[in-house]
């Protein structure tokens, strides 16, 4: 509402996100900057993200479309975690889910539906988790919570060797000498998805015995480098 040519916005004594109503009760009308600092004060208080999003947007600092955005986002979350208990703490309810998302994969037309958007969400997940920066991400997350560090660790003392052949690739002692036409790398078995869908296709791994990456196949291997995955 407006009173001349200053602007007044109702506030919500207690807020809809934690089960106000529109009554008028709970209900107070405010200046946009009062109605900031309203928010300003609820999430000192109680550090709620909602009141967060809210104060931004009513101080300026965000476009109310931005806070529109994390608002959503917010409420995505939420649900999810809701959702997430739920199906933890309520077998009749897991069931009930876990019985309609089989009643629905058996729906031919609802697999060819889906199916194209799973496969391409899939093959960005995988070209993602496969970049440098997520390898030393999981390598940097490893080593800060002690997951199979040193001895703890499958690969310990071991290294793998090719010959640039999937079947000429296995893991050796380090201490070994590394046979005659082999060299420190690894060539992987193919893993779904195949053909034109996988993340790896027409590309190829090589390494310097430190860094690996993905070329593609028909791209001169850099000078240092050979055919394997360290």
């Amino acid at each position: 509402m407006c009173k001349g040519t200053e602007r007044s916005h109702m506030h919500h004594i207690i807020p809809k996100y934690m089960g106000g109503t529109d009554a008028l009760e709970n209900l107070v009308e405010v200046t946009v900057e009062q109605h900031a600092m309203y928010h300003w004060c609820n999430y000192q208080l109680w550090g709620n993200k909602e009141d967060q999003i809210a104060w931004l947007a009513l101080s300026g600092q965000i476009s109310f479309n931005d806070a529109t955005i994390e608002a959503q986002r917010l409420g995505g979350i939420k649900a999810n975690k809701t959702f997430k208990e739920k199906m933890e703490n309520d077998q009749d309810f897991f069931k009930k889910i876990s019985d309609r998302r089989k009643e629905l994969w058996r729906d031919e037309e609802y697999r060819n539906k889906v199916l194209p958007h799973m496969l391409k969400s899939q093959k960005k997940a995988i070209i993602a988790a496969l970049s440098e920066e997520s390898r030393q991400k999981r390598l940097d997350t490893l080593k800060k919570i002690g997951h199979q560090q040193g001895k703890k660790n499958s690969q310990y003392g071991k290294m793998w060797i090719t010959n640039g052949t999937k079947e000429g690739t296995y893991r050796i002692n380090k201490t070994d000498k590394i046979p005659e036409g082999f060299w420190k790398g690894r060539i992987c078995y193919d893993v779904k998805p195949k053909g034109k869908t996988a993340s790896t296709y027409n590309r190829m791994w090589i390494n310097n015995g430190t860094n690996t990456k993905l070329i593609p196949k028909n791209d001169p291997i850099p000078e240092g480098y050979k055919k394997g995955r360290s």
